[in-house]
């Protein structure tokens, strides 16, 4: 039976990092990810596949909104990718690793697998962010909007800490089919994930499925935290936030 770390509710998630107009520092940077280190914080991070299935720090599909390049991340190796400048900025879009690495284990670590599908796709993307994880000694946990991810780490790596991210949605919104969108909300989707936490959007922190699972002993993380209102809100109704250009 795995037991969850203490800093799951004590220490606050930097939301890509410690990034934005107070820093100056582009999200998914490693600078960022050291200033959160510097305040005190946890780091919460995406990962992307790249199109030779190296674990690469980066949210979007696309380069074109963080970068001055275009075209989905998917198509280019990581030796290119890692040239390419974040904007406004000399940091580079990172491997998982070479953050892990730079982190060192200073500060516990929410590890945001991307990606759709099920079935070989999801596992693909779980095995080759586990390849890197797996060595690593800091604390982390992993989470993801696909339960068809977490599924994949229940049954290979089950030590690893899980958690559910999920919200309400509007439709059409990221491309979800209505069934997906009613999976996420109710977490239902916790069936096929099994998670240890939940990471649920704040504006609907309140709504009956995340409190239900906060009552029946999983810990609620609140994303994402951007302003002094959500941050009451999060205080309220969550054990730990996930946040951005606030100060938990």
């Amino acid at each position: 039976m795995t037991t969850l770390p203490g800093w799951l509710k004590a220490t606050p998630f930097a939301h890509r990092g410690l990034h934005g107009p107070r820093t100056g520092l582009p999200e998914n940077s490693i600078a960022a990810f050291q200033a959160a280190v510097g305040n005190g914080y946890g780091i919460e991070l995406d990962v992307q596949l790249s199109a030779d299935a190296v674990p690469m720090v980066f949210h979007d599909d696309s380069l074109d909104r963080l970068t001055g390049e275009s075209g989905a991340l998917a198509r280019q190796r990581a030796a290119a990718l890692g040239a390419i400048r974040l904007k406004d900025s000399d940091e580079t879009i990172p491997t998982l690793a070479a953050t892990l690495a730079a982190v060192a284990g200073r500060t516990p670590i929410l590890v945001e697998i991307k990606g759709r599908g099920r079935g070989a796709e999801a596992a693909r993307r779980a095995a080759q962010t586990w390849a890197v994880l797996e060595s690593y000694r800091g604390p982390y946990t992993v989470q993801s909007f696909n339960p068809h991810i977490l599924a994949w780490f229940r049954a290979h790596a089950p030590d690893v800490v899980r958690g559910q991210i999920a919200g309400k949605f509007r439709g059409g919104e990221d491309g979800l089919s209505w069934h997906q969108r009613f999976a996420l909300e109710t977490l239902m989707v916790n069936r096929i994930s099994d998670p240890h936490y939940v990471a649920y959007d704040v504006k609907a922190i309140d709504a009956h499925a995340p409190q239900r699972s906060r009552l029946g002993g999983r810990p609620l993380l609140a994303w994402t935290i951007r302003d002094e209102a959500a941050l009451e809100r999060a205080r309220r109704f969550a054990d730990n936030v996930i946040f951005e250009n606030v100060s938990p």
